[in-house]
């Protein structure tokens, strides 16, 4: 059942998807030592808040382009349009349905992590045009806001979504939100001294 929603699901994003889509980030990527430095997070959501640890090591366009949107409010009364129990949950939609981003995608940066209960990963575009069986997304590259977050190991996901972070407290909370609540909002921290 997983599998087909995941087909689903990057069914709906290749048809829905904008050719705004394609454009590179508005913001050069920040010095190494700098990326470094932004570390952990805190969703605040209509079911409390979800603390954050990121892998500015593994993934730093997402977690570089995470502090941007989050300094910008970018996530601020964005639902979530898409939640699963015991699979996952999926925000940062402008639209709120599941067409929308912020005009830009993020290069891939797949590590070897695993999708297990907490990983924050990007949501993208599918490989392949379902309907033509053409490629579609041949760099691989992330939505530039939409993430989501498993609940429950995931290996289906390994090697097809970039991980850029995980839940280190809040996973009452994780598991409580449904389609239509709320982010509250979302700050991204930077820890003086790197790590």
């Amino acid at each position: 059942m997983r599998s087909s929603i995941l087909l689903f699901l990057a069914a709906y994003f290749l048809l829905t998807a904008s050719p705004a889509l394609s454009q590179e980030p508005p913001f050069d990527l920040p010095p190494k030592g700098e990326v470094l430095k932004i570390r952990s997070a805190i969703l605040q959501t209509s079911k409390g808040k979800v603390y954050l640890e990121l892998f500015p090591e593994e993934a730093p366009w997402h977690v570089a382009n995470f502090k941007y949107l989050a300094d910008k409010g970018f996530y601020k009364n964005l639902t979530f349009i898409f939640a699963q129990p015991d699979y996952l949950i999926q925000g940062g939609d402008p639209k709120g349905n599941g067409k929308g981003g912020p005009g830009y995608t993020l290069p891939a940066e797949f590590s070897s992590r695993h999708h297990s209960e907490g990983t924050l990963g990007m949501a993208r575009r599918p490989d392949i045009d379902t309907r033509t069986g053409k490629p579609a997304n041949p760099e691989r590259r992330s939505n530039g806001s939409q993430f989501h977050i498993v609940l429950a190991d995931a290996p289906h996901m390994d090697g097809h979504y970039t991980i850029f972070g995980k839940v280190v407290d809040g996973f009452d909370v994780i598991h409580q939100i449904r389609k239509g609540d709320k982010i509250k909002g979302l700050t991204v921290y930077i820890r003086e001294g790197g790590r």
